[in-house]
C-alpha cells in the first residue's frame, strides 16, 4: 500500500469558522488543530518531528479502500447497523471506522479525553462527512418485508397449513385415506409403511412418495409375498420373545431359590461358627481356671514345706541354744557344789 498525506475535505474558511475546541489541559488551541485547520494538514508534535529524522514512520491513513470502494461512481455504501446496537455488522462497517478515525485525527485534538468536549458544529460537520459516502441502514429491507408479511397474515380468517398443495389435491388425498382404511378393515389385513404411503400418495417410479428417493420402493408383484412374510416373521419374533422372556423369569426364580438357599446355609454356618467359638471359649477358661488352681495348691505344697523346714530348723537351733545353756548352768551349779563342799572339809 502506498503511503502519503491526504487533505482532509474541508475549505479553511469553514473550520476558521468554528468555535476553537476546549482543551481540558491547555488554555491555548492546539497548533495540531490550528494547523490542520490552515494548511489541510495535520500539524505534528515536536518530539514527532525529530523522530522522523532519525526512523520513517507508518504515515497517516489515507483511506484508500475507501477510495477503492467508491470508485468513480457516485452511489454511497451501505452500512447496516442492528437495532439496539452502536456498531454496523455488514462488510463496509471496517471503511465506515476507518473514515470515522480520518475525520476524528484531522479536525480533535489528541488533548481531548470526552466526546462531550468536542463542539457541535465540529460533530455535525464530522457527521455530514460521513453522511456524503455512507448510507447509515437501521432497519433491514428484509425486516420491512418481514413486518409486510405478518401483517398480512395476521388477515387470515382460517389457518392453511397444507403448504403449496391447494384445498381441492388435499380434499382427494383424505378421501384415498379414509378408502385405504375401510378396505384395511374389510380384509383384514396389515400393510407396510411403504405399502400405506404408495397406495395414497400414489406410486412413482424409482422412489415413495412422502419417503424421498433414499427409500426405493419394492415390486408391485412381490407386495403381498413380502407383507406375508413379514407377518410370519413377525410371528415368530413375538413367539421367541415370548420363550425368551419365560426361561428369564424361570433363570429368575431359579436364581432367587438358589439365593435363598444360600443365605440359610451361611446363617447356619456363621450359627456353627459362633456355636463353636462359644465351646472354644469356656475351655479356655475351664483350662485356665485349673491350671490356676494347680498353681495355687503347689505354691500352698510348697510354703507348707517351707514353713515345716524353718520349724525344725528353728527348733534344732533352741535345742542347741538349751543344751549349751543346760551345760553351762550344769557346770556353774557343779562348780558352786565343788566350792561348797571342798569348803568345808577343810
Amino acid at each position: 500500500m502506498k503511503r502519503g498525506r491526504e487533505f482532509p475535505s474541508v475549505t479553511s474558511g469553514q473550520l476558521h469558522s468554528m468555535s476553537p475546541i476546549p482543551s481540558p489541559t491547555l488554555s491555548t488551541p492546539s497548533p495540531r488543530v490550528n494547523e490542520g485547520m490552515s494548511q489541510g494538514t495535520p500539524a505534528c508534535p515536536s518530539s514527532c518531528a525529530s523522530t522522523s529524522a532519525s526512523k520513517r514512520g507508518r504515515g497517516r491513513t489515507r483511506g484508500v479502500s475507501l477510495e477503492k470502494s467508491l470508485g468513480s461512481g457516485s452511489a454511497k455504501l451501505s452500512v447496516h447497523i442492528p437495532e439496539g446496537e452502536c456498531g454496523g455488522v455488514s462488510s463496509t462497517a471496517a471503511i465506515l471506522s476507518t473514515k470515522i478515525g480520518m475525520l476524528v485525527r484531522g479536525l480533535i485534538p489528541i488533548s481531548v479525553n470526552k466526546w462531550v468536549d468536542v463542539p457541535t458544529e465540529v460533530k455535525e460537520y464530522i457527521m455530514d462527512r460521513v453522511l456524503d459516502q455512507f448510507d447509515l441502514d437501521y432497519t433491514r429491507h428484509e425486516d420491512k418485508r418481514s413486518e409486510q408479511n405478518k401483517k398480512n397474515r395476521s388477515k387470515l380468517t382460517v389457518n392453511h397449513a397444507a403448504g403449496s398443495r391447494s384445498f381441492q389435491r388435499t380434499r382427494a388425498c383424505m378421501e384415498r385415506m379414509d378408502a385405504f382404511q375401510r378396505k384395511c378393515d374389510l380384509e383384514g389385513k396389515t400393510y407396510t409403511e411403504i405399502e400405506v404411503y404408495s397406495e395414497i400418495l400414489g406410486k412413482k417410479s424409482g422412489y415413495v412418495r412422502g419417503l424421498g428417493r433414499a427409500v426405493k420402493p419394492p415390486p408391485s408383484s412381490t407386495l403381498t409375498t413380502q407383507s406375508s412374510d413379514l407377518q410370519h416373521q413377525l410371528a415368530k419374533a413375538r413367539d421367541e420373545i415370548e420363550a425368551m422372556r419365560a426361561a428369564r423369569e424361570k433363570d429368575l426364580q431359579e436364581f432367587a431359590k438358589k439365593q435363598a438357599e444360600m443365605e440359610a446355609t451361611l446363617r447356619d454356618h456363621r450359627e456353627e461358627q459362633r456355636v463353636e467359638q462359644e465351646r472354644i471359649r469356656l475351655e479356655q477358661e475351664e483350662r485356665m481356671r485349673i491350671e490356676h488352681e494347680e498353681r495355687i495348691q503347689l505354691e500352698q505344697e510348697r510354703m507348707r514345706k517351707e514353713q515345716e523346714r524353718l520349724r525344725a530348723e528353728i527348733s534344732k537351733e533352741l535345742e542347741k541354744k538349751m543344751s549349751s545353756v543346760m551345760e553351762k548352768k550344769m557346770s556353774d551349779m557343779s562348780k558352786r557344789l565343788f566350792s561348797q563342799f571342798g569348803g568345808s572339809k577343810r
